[in-house]
């Protein structure tokens, strides 16, 4: 037993395969028909409506038909292998020839899970050829889409995107991969595979799976998560995992070799895998095994509740969660009853409005208080279940909501106050917006002939690979200079907003905000407060001067970069919990600050609320449960 046998995932269907097979096993084949409810036989050989392609059907079909293959060549005196390793959907059969399940249990598994991705939100996946990953990634850091994640490593220089429709097929995405000396490849796909989006799909498998016994594995498998073996026992979490996780079939395959596994045999329809060892054997990833770590006292990092502000609103936000969590809803209740007693309409409609969903949500009477009741609301649900943060962090308007929840206003008095702001600036302020700019923040300084009037309202990352700034005007300069940017191949996103926040357009309401800002009763708050606007924790005494910080968080630069560097700059010591509607925090610490800063999010655009709240607590409880001290809880 020398060879590894490697079976093909989605893609390699054709119609025709497994001709030579379904006769030799009678019995296997009338087992199929019996699972699938449809003659496989008559689906792989003729097709005749067309439906080889779909993935509810080419994943039940390209499984049985590599099994049968594996079968044949065991049944013709073919040796057993070493080891198995399969590249997506293929890790099945692989473990199916492992032993961990009969022929029948995991065409119901495969055919369930194909049901499941078939009907995952409409996604997209594209591959990337010419660069390897380290410059895909300086590629994504460098674009505004969110929902975009490296899905499967192949070898050195091909990897494959996937995530939202309209982000993978965005015209800046083929351009910046252009750009970087390599192509992009659309996939014929339909659904975002092995990507962030597949999250609710791994809740509906995890159940389907928790009914089947997995059998001990006779031949050691490698897994497309770790690129390392299977368990022989307990590998559930592994199988459902994968669906969402990136495929390291590179890692893998480089791994086996560097093990001393030279020959490698395709089983299954076509040879993509053959070609791709071929090329991974001309340039295999140096792996190097990492000692163990020796041992320590955990010491539970600082929990740090985060809250963002203007341009990560949409309509729609929390609608699950509105519907399902108790807590969640009787906060968003309450500060819906104060802002209909002093607008007339009710929060929760104006948020929940289906006739505008895929709109921009940028009315500022509405988008304000909307902002504000729903990082509120969050942190409720939060409370509800016994989470509390050690420190909160506040972006923008998101300052207003840390403020709240650290104790130095009450939920009323910060509801009434950007209710109040919105009202006072849509009646004094000129209209203007505010345009994010992926690169480098030097660009602004080096570039005042072509920013001109434009006011640099923020740093959010200052990286020469994945920086990020946002300058605040007028419309009409904001369209022209995103329009030079792109002629330039810098990447530039309008934010839904339709004022100059963190500009000098706000200042026609300065005097009227700071008195308001004085009118508010104020506490010394109860946990440390990072302020964008102060570039660090909140000093003591500005208690004594709230009608100035208030004023500086929506009218001052927002200074993240800055707030980072002085207060994170050992990130084990801290976990991030991104309160912001749109998990944007999570994105611009993934790309824009590296792994090490570890964030989850409650809610984002792709993920339905409850499975980002489950894996939110699943996290905190992790999190939690590894200190050496108690873990602070509700009461």
């Amino acid at each position: 037993m020398t060879s590894v046998y490697v079976f093909p995932g989605q893609g390699s269907q054709h119609r025709g395969m497994g001709n030579e097979l379904f006769a030799k096993f009678p019995e296997l084949v009338r087992q199929a028909d019996d699972v699938l409810g449809y003659s496989l036989q008559t689906l792989c050989s003729d097709d005749p409506d067309r439906l080889l392609s779909r993935t509810e059907y080419t994943q039940p079909a390209l499984y049985a038909v590599s099994a049968l293959h594996y079968l044949d060549r065991v049944d013709a005196g073919g040796e057993l292998p070493a080891v198995v390793a399969g590249h997506s959907l293929g890790e099945y059969s692989a473990l199916f020839a492992a032993g961990a399940f009969d022929f029948a249990t995991g065409l119901d598994l495969v055919r369930k899970r194909g049901e499941l991705m078939s009907r995952a939100p409409s996604g997209a996946m594209a591959a990337v050829v010419g660069l390897d990953v380290e410059h895909v990634r300086e590629v994504l850091a460098g674009l505004p889409h969110q929902s975009i994640d490296i899905a499967n490593i192949n070898a050195r220089k091909q990897c494959v995107l996937s995530g939202l429709h309209d982000e993978i097929h965005a015209p800046e995405l083929r351009a910046a991969c252009k750009e970087a000396g390599g192509a992009l490849v659309p996939l014929n796909v339909s659904a975002a595979f092995h990507s962030r989006c597949m999250n609710g799909v791994e809740e509906e498998f995890a159940r389907h799976l928790s009914g089947v016994e997995l059998g001990e594995l006779r031949i050691p498998v490698v897994a497309n998560r770790t690129a390392r073996l299977y368990p022989a026992t307990d590998y559930a979490d592994l199988l459902i995992r994968q669906i969402s996780s990136p495929v390291k079939w590179y890692e893998s395959i480089s791994w086996l070799m560097s093990q001393g596994h030279q020959d490698f045999v395709e089983i299954g329809p076509g040879t993509v895998l053959t070609k791709l060892t071929d090329k991974i054997r001309r340039e295999p990833l140096p792996v190097r095994e990492k000692p163990p770590a020796p041992p320590r006292a955990p010491l539970r990092p600082e929990i740090v509740f985060m809250y963002g502000g203007q341009g990560t609103q949409s309509y729609g936000m929390g609608r699950e969660l509105y519907d399902e969590n108790p807590a969640f809803r009787a906060a968003m209740d309450r500060c819906s009853a104060l802002y209909e007693a002093a607008c007339g309409a009710s929060l929760v409609a104006v948020i929940q409005d289906e006739t505008r969903r895929g709109q921009d949500f940028d009315g500022l009477l509405q988008t304000q208080a909307a902002l504000y009741a729903t990082g509120w609301s969050l942190t409720e649900a939060l409370r509800e279940e016994g989470f509390r943060p050690d420190a909160v962090l506040g972006h923008g308007l998101g300052e207003y909501v840390a403020a709240t929840v650290a104790g130095a206003m009450s939920p009323e008095d910060g509801l009434d106050l950007v209710m109040k702001q919105a009202y006072l600036m849509k009646r004094h302020c000129r209209p203007g917006g505010m345009l994010g700019v992926l690169a480098d923040p030097d660009l602004y300084r080096r570039r005042r002939e072509l920013f001109g009037d434009l006011y640099l309202a923020g740093v959010n990352c200052a990286s020469r690979t994945s920086g990020h700034f946002v300058v605040s005007g007028t419309s009409e300069r904001l369209t022209e200079v995103r329009a030079a940017l792109g002629e330039e191949g810098v990447t530039a996103v309008q934010l839904p907003v339709r004022y100059g926040f963190h500009s000098p357009l706000l200042d026609d309401v300065r005097h009227e905000c700071r008195i308001m800002g004085r009118a508010v009763a104020v506490s010394r708050p109860g946990m440390p407060v990072y302020s964008a606007a102060c570039a660090g924790p909140l000093p003591d005494d500005m208690v004594n001067h709230w009608d100035t910080y208030l004023w500086d968080v929506i009218r001052g630069r927002a200074r993240f970069d800055e707030l980072m560097a002085a207060s994170f700059r050992a990130p084990e010591r801290h976990y991030f919990v991104d309160l912001s509607p749109s998990g944007s925090f999570v994105t611009l610490l993934k790309y824009g600050y590296g792994p090490d800063y570890r964030a989850a999010s409650a809610m984002d655009r792709f993920t339905p609320d409850a499975v980002s709240m489950r894996q939110l607590r699943e996290s905190l409880r992790a999190v939690l449960s590894g200190s050496s001290t108690e873990a602070r809880t509700a009461r």
